[in-house]
């Protein structure tokens, strides 16, 4: 009778472990993106080079969709010129929060292997503006051209999951321009990523 009692318990507590892992999971992203455009206003600010990071957790719940909530770090470093202006080659660190929601799916490949495509969005306020040259800033000062305060990004893209590693690719567009006081075009980055799920 002991014996059918341990037998049932790892039996229910093996059930219940996989119905939790398949509801709920929880995980850990670091990522890095390249630019596809490089205009940043109709004035002629352009970006030379970018050197990001983003980092952060990510939770999910579901089975077969998820739905996925985050909260992060990232930076951008970046090299802006404008010949108009007078000013080649500042370099500009900005800084943000960042807090993606995301529909996901999982579509099984194998006994240990996911492949889960995704759409969502991602919140960035915009958290510094280190000091430069150039005029870009925060808070509004005389001249300056203010960096977008909060940006939204959509994103769409895939993750591969290999047992508890992923490794994923996506593209993301920013629903606003970089500056808030001056036209320009949105910032549009292919981004690739690696991290752990638990």
């Amino acid at each position: 009778m002991k014996k059918l009692i341990v037998i049932i318990a790892i039996c229910l507590a093996t059930a219940f472990s996989a119905n939790a892992q398949n509801w709920y999971q929880a995980g850990f992203k670091i990522s890095t993106s390249f630019l596809t455009n490089r205009d940043y206003s109709v004035q002629g600010d352009y970006i030379n080079g970018l050197v990001d990071a983003d980092f952060g957790f990510f939770f999910r719940a579901g089975k077969y969709v998820f739905g996925e909530v985050g909260l992060g770090y990232a930076f951008y470093k970046g090299d802006f010129s404008n010949e108009a202006e007078g000013f080649s080659m500042e370099r500009v660190e900005t800084r943000h929060l960042q807090i993606p929601v995301k529909v996901v799916g999982d579509v099984p490949m194998g006994r240990a292997s996911d492949f889960l495509p995704f759409v969502g969005i991602i919140y960035q306020p915009l958290l510094q503006v280190t000091p430069n040259g150039c005029g870009y800033t925060k808070k509004p000062t005389e001249g300056g051209k203010l960096v977008e305060k909060n940006m939204t990004l959509l994103t769409a893209g895939f993750d591969f999951k290999f047992g508890p590693i992923v490794l994923g690719v996506n593209y993301r567009y920013g629903l606003q321009s970089f500056f808030r006081n001056i036209d320009g075009k949105h910032p549009q980055y292919v981004n690739i990523c690696a991290g752990f799920q638990f």
